[in-house]
Parts: structure tokens; sequence; C-alpha cells
């Protein structure tokens, strides 16, 4: 086995298997509990994908589909396998990944075998696929109502012509019905091989003793030599739409300030970890507005903002409720317009998220996904964290450079009339 060399006193070792499955081994001596998570880079954003010079094109939400279908299987439900061996196993689909994981406080190679085999399994019927449709539905019917899940799908409709975050992660009702059991199949074939995928433990078992239990649970996995690429679509740089009411049923309006900017940088972690921590220094108590804004209705308790950083753009967006919708836009477009950059803001925040995250390196779950997570970017975890530890007042300054206010895009969600 490889060792990662790191600053955080974290054993890591990794290997690649003879089915092509890279995977780490966190060694945590001393504690109690172990976590594995077995992911694969396909999540709602790849809609569009190329093999041997062949478009495919996904059905929106075939990712999700795939994960409520996995967790089929002739023994019975998968989730209840977990909890007889005293294991908490569950899965998520996001826009980037699909996740299948576990924690346990006991020995791993039940728990960590049970996850090898039902992912790499996909033996399910077309009537089970079927009879999936309807739940996935209500399940989609259900995050509709929630008011905010609806502002943040509108939000993306509002700001992108194509992009896929404009679909819900769980596709449509259209798109949903017509799925079929090829459908499921091919997808799971091109993005369900262990070549293309990634399985991070954290164990305080040994890590030679795990490797064996990897390997034995993987030799009879298929080796798949070509490799899938990912396409999206071209998006423009102007936003869809500047301003747009819709009418839901809502008790108090919502709305959201999006800023659409050319991704120019180099990093895609890098620029959206400081354009993450350029918005909290502005939009956060660490502004000596704040409270007024918060005072005057101008903002309300669940005024939130986040960012989006693409190959091709990046999307800065603010979320609010409340009547005051004009005065929030003014004061959003005026604090971009005079952002604050702050020396002694910056070093409080390094220390404070630097700090956090060493912190959790003790929590094997959380641990688990963030490596698996990061495998699929650009720099491994541990080289997240160093690049963390590495930032500079300097660079904080250059993404402050590249933020641009004439590009814009609000939304309003109103009651209904």
């Amino acid at each position: 086995m490889n060792k990662i060399d790191n600053s955080f006193n974290e054993s890591v070792s990794t290997f690649v298997t003879e089915s092509g499955l890279y995977t780490y081994i966190i060694h945590h001596p001393g504690f109690k509990r172990s976590a594995a998570v077995y992911g694969t880079p396909f999540g709602a954003l790849n809609i569009q994908q190329r093999k041997d010079g062949e478009i495919i094109e996904h059905k929106k939400g075939v990712q999700h589909f795939l994960e409520h279908k996995l967790f089929e299987d002739e023994a019975g439900d998968i989730l209840s396998q977990f909890a007889a061996m005293g294991a908490s196993g569950n899965a998520f689909t996001s826009y980037e990944q699909t996740f299948y994981y576990f924690g346990h406080n006991g020995a791993i190679e039940a728990p960590l075998s049970l996850l090898l085999d039902f992912v790499s399994s996909f033996t399910v019927t077309a009537d089970s696929v079927e009879k999936e449709k309807g739940i996935i539905v209500e399940e989609m019917k259900m995050y509709e109502q929630r008011p905010i899940t609806r502002l943040i799908n509108e939000t993306y409709r509002n700001a992108l012509h194509q992009f896929p975050f404009i679909y819900d992660i769980v596709g449509t009702e259209e798109s949903i019905n017509a799925t079929t059991l090829e459908d499921l199949c091919k997808a799971y074939d091109l993005n369900y091989n262990d070549s293309r995928m990634v399985l991070a433990i954290v164990t305080p078992e040994d890590p030679e003793v795990v490797k064996e239990i990897v390997e034995r649970k993987t030799k009879n996995h298929i080796k798949v030599e070509s490799q899938v690429e990912d396409v999206y679509p071209d998006e423009p740089l102007e936003v869809k739409h500047t301003r747009r009411e819709i009418f839901e049923n809502v008790e108090t309006p919502k709305m959201s300030l999006s800023f659409k900017l050319p991704y120019t940088g180099t990093s895609l972690q890098k620029e959206e970890f400081l354009f993450d921590m350029l918005l909290e220094m502005n939009f956060s108590e660490l502004n000596p507005h704040y409270q007024t804004w918060l005072d005057e209705g101008a903002i309300s308790h669940s005024f939130a903002y986040g960012t989006e950083v693409q190959k091709t753009f990046v999307l800065i967006t603010f979320f609010n409720e409340g009547t005051e919708y004009a005065r929030f836009e003014e004061i959003i477009n005026d604090q971009m317009v005079h952002l604050i950059a702050d020396q002694e803001q910056f070093d409080q925040l390094k220390k404070r998220y630097y700090g956090e995250m060493v912190m959790s390196l003790s929590n094997a779950d959380y641990l688990a996904v963030n490596v698996a997570r990061e495998h699929f970017q650009e720099m491994h975890y541990f080289g997240f964290l160093s690049m963390v530890q590495a930032l500079t007042f300097e660079d904080i300054l250059e993404i402050k450079a590249k933020v641009k206010t004439d590009n814009s895009s609000f939304l309003l969600m109103s009651q209904n009339q």
C-alpha cells in the first residue's frame, strides 16, 4: 500500500484493487467506530455522457432512481441487513456523486462485505422498477411542497439556461415515469464499475486485514478499461432572467438574488472556499451592519448565501424571506459593490475553518464521506486541508477583484393571488 504524507498525524494508505477500485484506508487505532463510503462520480448533473465516441443521454433523475433500486436484494432490504449487524447504512445522491455508506461500532468485515456486495450487484426486475416509480414521484412531490426547495430550484432556473442545476436531483414526474429497466442498466453499467468508483474506509482495525477483505470481495468484479466522459452543455454567461416573480403557497414572500461571473481560476476547490470566506466577511455578524439589516427587516433569520463554482461560471446566491424585498436587494447590491476584505477577519476565519476541519478528522463517518467526495475533485482531502492551511490574504484580494455585479438575477416568490 502507498502512504499519503500529511501534516495531520493521520495514517492514510491507498491501493488499487485488480478490478480498478481506488481505496483509501485511514487508520484510527484506539477508536471504536468504523465507517466506509463506496461511491461513483455519477450525480444529477451527469445527464449526458460519452463513451467510445457515442453520446448517451440519461433520463433526468436516473441517478437517484438507481440509488433506490440498489437497496433491494434477494436476501431482503439492505438497510435491515445493516441494522441486524448493528450498523447504520444509508446513501445519498447529490448533483455530482452518489455515495453508499455505513457506520459501525463493531467489527468491520460484515458491514464492509455487505456494502461491497450490494453496490456491485444490480439485479432488479422490470416489475419492481414500475412499482418504484410511484414511490419516487411521491418523494419528489413531498420535496416540491417545501418552499425552500422550490426557491432553490427556481433560483437556478432564473440564473441558468441549460446547465443541469436547473433540474431537480430526483428528476421530474415525466422523467421518472419514463424510466425503464434498460435505462437503469445502461446508467449502472457505465458508472458502477470499480475503475470509476472510490472506496474510503476509516477504521481502528489493521489496514492490512482490511485490505485483504476488500481484495477478496472485489476479486470477481469485472475491470472496465474504457472510461466514460461526462458532457455538459455550453452555459451562456448572461443570466436567463434578470427579474422574475412566481406565485406559490407561502406564508411569507421568499426571494433570491444571484450574481453570475465567468470562471477564470485554476482550482475549483480553492476558489469556492475563498468566495465563501469573502461572503462570510461581508454578510455575517462579522459585518457591523448585519444587526441593523436584521432590525430593519431587510434580512431575516433565514438569510443564507452560497457559491457554486463550475468550470465555466461562478454563481453567488443570497436567499431571504420577508416583505422588504426591495431593501434586501438594495443592501446586497451595495455590499457586493463595496466588499470588505480585512486581514484580521481573514486570519480569524482561516483559523476557525482550519480548526473545525482538523477537529472533524476524529469523526469517522464525516471523514470517510469527505475523503470520498474530494477524491473526485482536483486534490485529495488531506491536500485540501493543506491548501486551506496555506491560504494567504492576497488570495482573498484576488478573489475580491473577480466579483462583478453587472450580471444578476432576482427572483421573488410571492403568495398565491
